[in-house]
């Protein structure tokens, strides 16, 4: 018995002295380790105010409205928690606003806070620290929420100078004058077509100058379901003219993508003089195509 003792005893202070503990492993490489899955507490909750308790590890928030999560209030010997990990996930449509609890507070940087907002979709981790004169929690991971819904794909075209301007350039089609194309390479923009009609200016009615342009997209086609463009005319140059652009169509032709597009200019109508409202200096079109994924 007193040898049996001796050896159990001797096995306990050798566990102790290696501070190294193995689950399902006889060659344990840390303090702890385990060979296998590790499981913790996982709750969900839907009540807009909860205190997060000790017990606490995963918590998945799924409530109906904007919700306040409050940190435990840190304390001394068993109740210091640091090193405690919290991991917080918001599935619902509303924020969470995380708390520390009073004389608690968070630590983002090197400013405290008193909360932080999870958002919609968001994923955020905190785990508490030894520090008693900052924040006494640390915000150690976020996530920021899925992408949008929304593909998003911009770039600058070029407005030509009209057909019927004091410096006219004619129209033209099937991409006889490359010099007003945009981009490089498979980012390339072509003006296959250029169609230009001119201003009406009567006692009975006054039609603004206008240019009917067809642009074509050199690269990979655009999927064009659910694409809707959104179109900004600019003026960069010393011509004070300002114009509208109006969308037209869009559409996949030939193995590209096509996008028809009616620009006016608005500011004058008419002439005076040797000056008129068919515009000569060549401008700007800025393109955003948003396509709406699912």
């Amino acid at each position: 018995m007193k040898t049996k003792n001796f050896i159990s005893i001797s096995l306990l202070l050798g566990l102790f002295v290696n501070a190294q503990v193995g689950i399902k492993t006889t060659t344990p490489n840390s303090t702890l380790a385990v060979a296998g899955s590790m499981g913790a507490d996982y709750k969900q909750i839907t009540t807009t105010t909860y205190n997060i308790t000790a017990t606490d590890h995963y918590i998945t928030y799924d409530g109906a409205a904007n919700a306040t999560f409050t940190l435990p209030v840190i304390g001394t010997g068993t109740a210091s928690y640091t090193g405690r990990i919290y991991k917080i996930k918001n599935i619902s449509a509303s924020g969470i606003t995380l708390q520390a609890s009073s004389g608690n507070t968070l630590r983002i940087d090197n400013t405290p806070v008193a909360s932080f907002v999870i958002p919609t979709g968001a994923y955020a981790e905190v785990v508490n620290n030894s520090n008693t004169t900052g924040g006494t929690w640390d915000l150690s991971f976020t996530v920021l929420p899925k992408p949008s819904n929304v593909e998003i794909y911009g770039i600058q075209l070029t407005i030509p100078p009209h057909a019927n301007g004091t410096a006219p350039i004619a129209d033209w089609v099937s991409h006889a004058n490359p010099a007003y194309d945009s981009g490089t390479g498979t980012d390339a923009w072509w003006i296959i077509s250029k169609a230009s009609t001119t201003f009406a200016h009567t006692a009975g009615y006054s039609n603004a100058s206008r240019m009917m342009l067809v642009y074509e997209f050199q690269g990979t086609p655009f999927n064009v379901n659910n694409m809707y463009p959104i179109l900004t005319a600019g003026n960069n140059s010393s011509f004070p003219d300002i114009f509208t652009a109006s969308f037209v169509s869009l559409a996949n032709v030939s193995g590209k993508t096509r996008l028809t597009v009616s620009v006016s200019r608005i500011d004058f109508i008419g002439s005076n003089g040797a000056n008129n409202s068919n515009w000569t200096g060549t401008f700007l079109l800025n393109l955003l195509l948003a396509r709406k994924l699912y």
